[in-house]
């Protein structure tokens, strides 16, 4: 593959930056109780995320630098390696497992979920496809059943892990990467009524998971209590205030809201810097969707297009669920907020991302071919 230097796009890269400020931060304030309990070292969880924002950003300047046609190509290699990484999960020894999910591989001391990888070579395939000259996005069976039946036998077997909350969030993106390739909405219709049938039937056979949903449910109606982690966490929003109570004094991380550095990381930040931290962090994500849109509109060709489109669309879907469930405005569904909650899988292919847009910036020029319909582009 041939390395180019990449042009960079600085007001993205500075948002990113400052979130893995903040992602770092509130780690080491959130993990701190718990590591020097559990491993006699309050820095532990921190020197694990600092490890894998250096591996992150290895791969963020390696996907700046090596042209996104090339990558594209091997976009069939990227599926079926991601494919094979999620079968190999499902066959994966017993104590792997975790709270009854099976989502992590564990090779020789490092683990990574596949479903991120998935996600990822999902995207990279609606862009290469949905860009030949010869699908026409009117046609069902041109547009849509042949990319359905590939993200059908990847969300079935997320589903199987089980992973509801990760499914979900692969089927909407795949969805609103139709739609912003021009998709008949009469189609994309049916497509998300397909998928809600789907995710009835899926949870018949995953209790803990239709459990969450009843209870959310029950809690909006006022038959039933809120769960526990979901009280803990709008009990730190509310200690936090306008202005927060100041950096390091949550109490809610006291063993009160369940590992606080992970998917509920948003909660401490709102309990430590207030409402105007939460904002800030809101703000961030604007940046980077504002952003990454404007690289997808300024693409010099139609797979570039949809691939800024299908990595923003991305970003701005977990970020926003993940401040809806700590809000109390979704179930819970374990989704991390990105670049910000502990983690490597979600953090290191979210850089990969963004190195992706760089490097679609890098090829944008003035003379723009002609925009591809669906959302925030021209339908006609």
């Amino acid at each position: 593959m041939q390395l180019v230097k990449a042009k960079i796009d600085y007001s993205l890269l500075f948002s990113i930056a400052v979130l893995l400020v903040i992602s770092l931060t509130f780690i080491y304030t959130a993990s701190s109780t718990k590591a020097m309990e559990t491993f006699g070292d309050d820095t532990f969880f921190l020197k694990r995320q600092m490890l894998r924002i250096l591996i992150g950003f290895v791969v963020l300047v390696l996907a700046m630098r090596i042209d996104y046609h090339r990558l594209l190509e091997l976009t069939p290699i990227i599926f079926w390696v991601a494919l094979t990484l999620l079968i190999v999960l499902l066959v994966a020894p017993h104590e792997w497992t975790l709270r009854g999910s099976r989502r992590w591989l564990n090779i020789v001391g490092f683990r990574f979920q596949p479903s991120e990888i998935a996600k990822y070579a999902l995207i990279l395939m609606y862009a290469r496809v949905l860009s030949m000259p010869d699908v026409n996005m009117k046609r069902f069976t041109d547009s849509i059943l042949p990319q359905l039946i590939l993200t059908g036998v990847v969300c079935g077997i997320i589903i199987l892990e089980p992973d509801m909350g990760t499914m979900l969030m692969v089927l909407m993106i795949c969805i609103l990467m139709l739609f912003v390739a021009g998709a008949q909405i009469w189609h994309l219709a049916a497509v998300f009524l397909s998928g809600l049938i789907g995710v009835a039937v899926a949870l018949v056979f995953v209790p803990y998971q239709r459990a969450r949903l009843m209870d959310f449910l029950h809690a909006y109606m006022g038959k039933g209590e809120i769960g526990w982690q979901i009280k803990q966490s709008l009990i730190s929003l509310g200690n936090g205030g306008l202005t927060g109570i100041g950096l390091g004094g949550s109490r809610q991380k006291m063993h009160w809201l369940p590992d606080p550095f992970t998917d509920f990381i948003g909660s401490i930040i709102g309990e430590e810097l207030g409402l105007l931290g939460t904002w800030f962090l809101i703000f961030l994500f604007t940046v980077i969707i504002f952003r990454g849109f404007r690289i997808a509109l300024s693409a010099p060709d139609r797979e570039g297009q949809l691939l800024a489109a299908g990595i923003t669309i991305s970003i701005s879907l977990y970020a926003f669920m993940n401040l809806a469930v700590i809000t109390h405005l979704a179930p819970t569904t374990g989704i991390p907020i990105p670049f910000v909650s502990y983690g490597g899988s979600s953090l290191i292919m979210n850089l990969f991302g963004v190195g992706i847009l760089m490097n679609i910036y890098h090829h944008g020029s003035s003379k723009r071919r002609k925009p591809i319909r669906g959302f925030l582009f021209n339908r006609s």
